[in-house]
């Protein structure tokens, strides 16, 4: 007779644990495809966030503990200054606490324990790291309070400078695989006997960038802008728009460029690597290849990236030049390096240290930049 309440107490909290989960895994569910939906929509900072809350400190050691250098010095004197704090904490609990106990005419004095003087430093070191931590809190709200700039909009230009690097890495592993086809790199454009020009340097790529069956139909006894080759390179290839341009472009803040119709390339190869009937082997570039410009990003006299004079010298400047290098992103631009990596450099770079990136065999020598 007793065993029916009991029973009947399980099934009801079997009823409300089961209630629970499943509110909580629709919740979780709705949650996650609200979120997928406002990505889709292009709104992305949600998900930004999320990620921003429960990965941001992982991300951000990852990128800073390599870049990171052991002070010795100051290491130390936090060493030194730890050890006298511990030797004043020590001695001025064991002070207070005999007072303590004589005014509170305690017969025999506690002792004041080394392990509390351990708390009471650690307890100090994060008090000193939660005040700073709540100035810079304090801060950067005055900032997102006052700024005059439209943090989504921000965020999505961080977004398009992100996808453009990766564009350049892409193209940037393309290159190296044709090298390791070749055993060098691709001509910056291929010129006939005639001078006509032929086709260019991202042509030779579209093997490497999954664009096989598209660089099969090309007819290479044409010239690229031949009506037999014109389909092709009327086709849209991503991985050669960069994101901030064709923004730009929608948003009124510079002109389209005027391609008849051909697809644009918003990169252009370093003339002093990639030229006319010329390319050179990595065993070519006396310099080192991570010192030595590959490519880069081109905001003005967009040419399409079938044209085989879609290389421009780098010596001409960062956002100095609309026949040089530049971005719609402020301070600098892009580009790619021999080695595959993408490197933002400002447009207040040295002319002479940009001379030397953009030459393979100038024998200058370069720190960091």
């Amino acid at each position: 007779m007793e065993s029916e309440p009991v029973e009947s107490s399980t099934k009801k909290n079997g009823v409300k644990i089961f209630l629970v989960s499943g509110s909580v895994l629709v919740l979780f569910i709705c949650g996650a495809a609200f979120v997928l939906f406002l990505a889709c929509m292009g709104a992305v900072f949600p998900l930004e966030i999320l990620i921003s809350t429960f990965a941001g400190w992982f991300l951000f050691l990852k990128r800073v503990i390599p870049q990171m250098t052991v002070s010795v010095p100051g290491l130390l004197s936090a060493l030194v200054l730890s050890a006298i704090m511990v030797v004043v904490i020590q001695f001025m609990g064991r002070y207070f606490i005999r007072q303590f106990h004589k005014q509170n005419q305690a017969s025999v004095p506690e002792q004041w324990r080394f392990r509390w003087t351990c708390a009471v430093l650690v307890l100090l070191v994060f008090s000193f790291a939660g005040g700073f931590a709540v100035v810079g809190v304090a801060y950067q709200s005055t900032w997102l309070m006052t700024s005059d700039k439209n943090l989504i909009q921000m965020s999505g230009w961080a977004m398009r400078r992100s996808t453009s690097k990766n564009n350049l890495k892409q193209i940037g592993l393309a290159m190296h695989h044709y090298h390791e086809t070749h055993s060098r790199l691709p001509f910056g454009g291929t010129f006939d006997q005639t001078g006509r020009p032929q086709h260019s340097w991202a042509t030779r790529l579209l093997p490497y960038l999954d664009q096989e069956p598209l660089y099969n139909q090309i007819d290479f006894n044409q010239p690229w802008t031949a009506e037999a080759n014109r389909s092709v390179f009327e086709t849209d290839l991503y991985f050669f728009e960069n994101p901030g341009i064709e923004y730009a472009v929608a948003n009124g803040k510079r002109d389209a460029e005027s391609d008849q119709g051909y697809q644009p390339a918003h990169y252009a190869a370093n003339s002093h690597v990639l030229n006319v009937n010329s390319g050179l082997s990595f065993k070519e570039i006396k310099d080192g290849t991570s010192y030595t410009l590959l490519a880069g990003e081109v905001k003005s006299g967009i040419k399409a990236w079938g044209d085989p004079t879609n290389f421009r010298d780098p010596m001409l400047g960062i956002n100095q030049s609309p026949r040089g290098f530049g971005s719609p992103y402020q301070g600098g631009a892009h580009f790619l390096l021999g080695d595959g990596s993408v490197r933002f450099v400002t447009d207040k770079i040295d002319p002479q240290i940009l001379k030397t990136l953009a030459t393979p065999n100038g024998g200058e020598s370069l720190g960091e930049f």
